[in-house]
């Protein structure tokens, strides 16, 4: 019986000192890995084409970024391998004005357990008066941060013209 005892409270020590770990050095290590930028998706938001020149469309778009901040977001429209429009926007939240061709940008920054890393989700809403009637168009994000790392991410044919 004192066997017992003595094991229950030896595991039980065990059980109590074994499972706590300090997490802080294995979140660091993570962090340090992770890419100062990254655009993970990007899609339409509940709107099905083909569209017409009139119409503008709603962009949805995350991603992440550690130990840097936000800087500039650049759109391309592509027909195969030509560029055929780009709107510029000198932040990462703008509303529609003459400088973006009455384009729109909004983005939500988004705290994670890492102390340096927000992700965030972005809406995007496009005019698609530059684009010809009839061709199929892939669309380019390009994000920046302040010091100019960059990711991109791009959907082939995201869109087609009425």
């Amino acid at each position: 019986m004192k066997l017992f005892w003595f094991s229950s409270a030896v595991i039980g020590v065990l059980l109590a000192t074994g499972c706590t770990k300090n997490n802080d050095s294995v979140k660091s290590s993570l962090e340090n890995a992770l890419p100062a930028i990254e655009i993970t998706s990007l899609g339409l938001l509940q709107q099905v084409g083909p569209f017409a020149t009139t119409d503008a469309i709603q962009v949805t778009f995350g991603g992440a970024l550690t130990k840097t901040d936000a800087g500039v977001f650049d759109i391309a429209w592509y027909d195969g391998n030509t560029r055929t429009d780009t709107v510029h926007f000198d932040s990462w939240n703008m509303a529609a004005a003459a400088a973006n061709a009455n384009n729109a940008i909004s983005t939500t920054f988004i705290g994670t357990s890492y102390p340096n890393t927000n992700a965030f989700s972005g809406n995007l809403v496009l005019k698609l008066s530059k684009l010809t009637s009839g061709k199929s168009y892939t669309l380019r994000a390009y994000a920046r941060t302040t010091n100019n790392q960059m990711a991109t991410v791009s959907v082939t044919r995201m869109i087609t013209m009425k």
